[in-house]
């Protein structure tokens, strides 16, 4: 919604308190005491409602101001939740460098990321759905779908509130498979990795350019550089091997994540 006047803003949002410090389960996506785009975990609201402390990453703090022009929309609350920003709420803005906000939208706090395991890979969208509807509501919160399909603090918010085309909250049976069709390991499951590459390869030269690459690789903002990584030998184009191994390590995150705690032990 666009709150249209700093009288707007204040009705709306008034009352809001300093709570407690929050905790964040993964680094956001934003950079730097200056990005435009600011990615954190919402830690404290001034008395006014209009002035907000975003925790970016670690203890890199940034401090937001709501002004008339301001744009706030709340995505993944359902109607029984309060719509208004709280500490602990996942945050995504874009600001000025005076810290004055263009955009900003408010998620509700998510627990630890957690994989449902490889047997996912296998699951129909009903199976699936039945899966992470933990409170067997019949429907797939935010922080189901956050915790157990798709994490992006960055990209998160705005890709469930574009599916959830009903504006509830949450997403049924239909909104979720539409949701399910956006994300990477989910598609790549579909099919066999050597069959991705037959599919794709239209020119059948025995590799993938970066343009038949676009049709295996979901992240189309960053693709070049996907390209360039799965590139292992520099060849400019992706050999079957190459493929294969890309979308092996996109389908099996979980085992990526069990090695990246062990490093860190």
């Amino acid at each position: 919604m666009k709150l249209k006047s700093s009288r707007t803003v204040a009705a709306v949002l008034i009352g809001i308190f300093f709570v407690g410090s929050a905790k964040v389960y993964a680094k956001p996506n934003s950079k730097g005491a200056d990005s435009a785009i600011v990615v954190g975990t919402l830690t404290h609201v001034d008395s006014s409602g209009r002035v907000f402390i975003v925790q970016q990453n670690g203890e890199s703090l940034r401090r937001l101001q709501l002004d008339s022009k301001s744009k706030v929309y709340f995505v993944g609350f359902s109607g029984k939740s309060k719509h208004e920003p709280q500490v602990e709420c996942g945050v995504k803005a874009s600001c000025g460098k005076d810290g004055q906000i263009k955009t900003i939208t408010f998620t509700p706090p998510i627990g630890k990321p957690s994989a449902i395991g490889e047997q996912r890979l296998t699951m129909t969208e009903q199976e699936l759905f039945n899966e992470v509807d933990k409170d067997g509501s019949k429907s797939i919160s935010y922080p189901e779908f956050s915790t157990y399909i798709y994490y992006s603090p960055k990209h998160g918010p705005d890709s469930f509130r574009k599916t959830d085309q009903d504006g509830d909250g949450v997403l049924d049976a239909t909104e979720f498979n539409t949701a399910l069709s956006g994300v990477s390991w989910w598609k790549l499951s579909r099919m066999a990795a050597d069959k991705w590459f037959d599919q794709s390869d239209e020119n059948k030269d025995g590799t993938l350019s970066i343009k038949e690459f676009a049709s295996i690789c979901t992240s189309g903002n960053h693709i070049e550089n996907i390209f360039k990584r799965a590139d292992g030998d520099k060849s400019g184009g992706l050999t079957r091997s190459e493929t294969e191994a890309y979308i092996r390590s996109v389908t099996h995150e979980e085992k990526k994540e069990k090695k990246s705690r062990k490093k860190r032990k």
